[in-house]
């Protein structure tokens, strides 16, 4: 376990690994694993499902990212943050699966106790780092760099699924999904607990167990600025997230414990070329 502390804000991450991390399931990132994040007291970022199981597709918290499988000529994909993946024969992708890793790649850690770097590298493919690091006054950063280190592109899109729980609340009318933007975008079905409001989302009543909502396709409405920046809250308590990355969309899946915005952008890496980008953080 890696802490990283200030006089406000203590975040705790999982090494990745098989001994040190709590993740090995192939959906998500294995690096910067959040066993939590306490804020002022209060665990912005605590486990937020019943049941643990180290290869469950979520068993991960806080801001956890995917990546789009990056599909071979061979049959394999890869999927950054996890290596090179076997696809069975005549299998169709599906992220909720656990797969075969037949090169899980490198990884190596350092850690100061202010920031924490992770790298993994898949030799031929690519090499990644992710770095975490606090920023003072409630403030934490996540930066990424991916290399295309062999002779292919590295094409498609990251999210962040921003499991923040703002302590142990359950998700109704006090939570809050705002934007800088009037949202637009599709509901799964038609949910009598939540909706787009003129500048966010908002929910009518609580949801219960087993009761989850879904967006996959919210953009800014028409001539809106589309940006990378929103906030997710619920009384006094909340956490303003931003990006240099471009916004591509958002998609939106919440239940009874959790409301995540996911801010999707793309990437497209020659070879030997590199893409940068990070993610802010300001909790209150």
């Amino acid at each position: 376990m890696i802490t990283l502390a200030d006089n406000t804000l203590s975040l705790s991450l999982f090494e990745p690994g098989e001994d040190g991390s709590r993740y090995h399931g192939t959906r998500f990132d294995h690096a910067g694993d959040f066993a939590g994040i306490l804020f002022r007291g209060t665990d912005y970022a605590q486990q937020w499902f019943e049941t643990y199981n180290p290869l469950a597709h979520d068993a991960i918290g806080g801001p956890a990212e995917e990546f789009s499988p990056i599909f071979l000529p061979d049959g394999r994909f890869i999927k950054i943050g996890v290596g090179i993946l076997e696809m069975p024969s005549g299998g169709q992708y599906d992220h909720l699966l656990l797969y075969p890793v037949s090169d899980p790649g490198r990884r190596s850690l350092q850690s100061d106790g202010s920031s924490a770097t992770f790298t993994h590298e898949v030799e031929g493919w690519y090499n990644y780092s992710k770095t975490v690091r606090l920023e003072g006054d409630g403030r934490f950063s996540i930066l990424h760099r991916l290399t295309a280190s062999g002779k292919h592109c590295l094409s498609g899109n990251v999210y962040n699924h921003n499991f923040f729980t703002l302590g142990h609340t359950v998700t109704g009318p006090e939570r809050r999904i705002d934007f800088p933007f009037r949202p637009s975008g599709h509901w799964r079905s038609e949910y009598d607990s939540v909706a787009l409001s003129g500048n966010g989302i908002r929910f009518s009543r609580e949801l219960q167990k087993g009761e989850s909502v879904y967006m996959g396709d919210l953009v800014p409405a028409e001539g809106e600025k589309r940006e990378y920046r929103l906030s997710i809250s619920e009384g006094s308590r909340g956490v303003d997230i931003s990006s240099d990355a471009p916004l591509h969309h958002i998609a939106f899946w919440a239940n009874h414990r959790i409301a995540c915005p996911e801010p999707f952008n793309l990437f497209d890496i020659k070879p030997a070329e590199s893409l940068a980008w990070r993610l802010d953080y300001k909790l209150h």
